[in-house]
């Protein structure tokens, strides 16, 4: 064969495979919802949260009103996000967002993120006064933007074995970066 038909055909074949490289399907990349969530809720440039509000904390059953409450707490979203990373969380889908649980000091942790990628809830089990493990949950409600910019629950509430334990309403979040 002539060179130059050789080089039409080299020419000819080295375009037909770039125009199936070009053209194939790219798998999409998975999407990491703990990362996801992460980045949502500012978690990387919180060091610490300081919250106010109001609500009630729950004692023998009894609903005892709090006028005014002030809360330093590490279990905050942003919280669960970097313990759940620094964990080696796992992640599984679930129908209405994801699933990530780890272990922290001998304790298990499972939140789920929601399809907005905020943490929904957080299980956690606690000796029951020796009656075994108690699950306390705690929900994350009506996530806004704080003046510093980092997504914060309006309403919070928690509960022990059932039993409700605190309901409060964020009023303002102070957040202190790193």
């Amino acid at each position: 064969m002539d060179q130059r038909i050789r080089r039409l055909i080299t020419m000819g074949a080295v375009a037909l495979v770039c125009l199936v490289l070009v053209t194939a399907p790219v798998p999409a990349q998975q999407r990491d919802p703990l990362r996801a969530a992460f980045n949502a809720l500012g978690a990387h440039t919180v060091g610490t949260l300081r919250f106010q509000g109001f609500g009630a904390t729950y004692a023998a059953g009894r609903r005892v009103p709090m006028h005014s409450y002030q809360g330093d707490i590490n279990l905050t979203p942003q919280g669960f996000l970097k313990a759940a990373r620094a964990n080696g969380a796992t992640v599984r889908a679930m129908p209405n967002g994801s699933e990530v649980s780890f272990t922290a000091d001998g304790q298990m942790f499972v939140g789920l993120l929601n399809n907005r990628d905020e943490v929904d809830r957080v299980h956690t089990w606690v000796n029951d006064q020796g009656t075994g493990d108690a699950m306390v949950e705690t929900l994350f409600r009506e996530y806004e933007r704080t003046p510093s910019g980092i997504l914060f629950p309006r309403h919070i509430t928690q509960s022990e074995g059932g039993q409700p334990t605190l309901d409060v309403w964020v009023s303002a979040v102070g957040v202190n970066t790193k």
